[in-house]
């Protein structure tokens, strides 16, 4: 494949599965790199069951088997260089650092990043700070019993701040290709969400004591617009 082509393949593949395709290939990229530093020669330059760990490390929740399918069939991209019943090795067709060139460059000046609602919801994402959330919940879902402290704290997340995540979850979702991660971290907090809630209801709380809501409960009418 000439340059051009594979500039255009590549082009082809980054508009039709977007973020999955940047992640997919920048994650591979690194293995491959990292692989080559190895003294030991591999059968290939990244494994699936290594891109999957890794996918899943960063937070990427996504099975990448079917993709991996389209860019060796479709877009003759990669090519499985070695498959075992527990393993499955691919190569990249191209040299490496070319491609890399190449994806960095669909990403530079790409008009779907400067779209005013993109922009719009990654910056609310930031206010709401995520990581901070998902680091305060993840504590919690794991702790024996929550302590004052720890409901009051879930209390203003649930009534303040996971309102607005359930709103830009809704946004997010229709630009699924860009805000793939970001759905997912949502969607992570909301799971860990649910899990608080239940502790709190069981009254799984330091003293033993069930907590008493001191919030005021909105009317049904005003409930509908929350």
């Amino acid at each position: 494949m000439e340059p051009s082509a594979l500039r255009t393949a590549m082009l082809e593949a980054y508009h039709k599965y977007g973020q999955r395709f940047l992640l997919v290939m920048k994650t591979a990229i690194a293995i491959a790199k990292e692989n080559k530093l190895r003294e030991s020669a591999l059968p290939g330059d990244f494994e699936y069951k290594s891109l999957v760990e890794r996918l899943s490390a960063i937070g990427f929740s996504y099975n990448p088997s079917l993709l991996l399918r389209i860019l060796e069939r479709e877009y003759r991209l990669i090519e499985t260089s070695y498959k075992s019943t527990s393993q499955r090795w691919y190569k990249f067709r191209y040299d490496i650092g070319y491609i890399e060139t190449i994806i960095s460059s669909l990403t530079a000046g790409n008009e779907v990043l400067d779209d005013p609602d993109i922009v719009m919801i990654r910056i609310q994402l930031s206010s709401l700070r995520p990581k901070y959330w998902l680091s305060k919940l993840k504590s919690m879902s794991i702790k024996e019993k929550l302590s004052k402290t720890d409901v009051s704290l879930f209390e203003k997340f649930s009534f303040n701040i996971l309102p607005k995540f359930i709103r830009i979850l809704k946004h997010a979702e229709e630009y699924e290709e860009v805000f793939l991660i970001e759905i997912n971290a949502i969607k992570e907090i909301i799971q860990l969400a649910q899990l608080i809630a239940e502790k709190i209801e069981h009254g799984d709380m330091l003293g033993g004591e069930p907590h008493i809501n001191d919030v005021t409960l909105p009317s049904f009418q005003d409930a509908q617009h929350i």
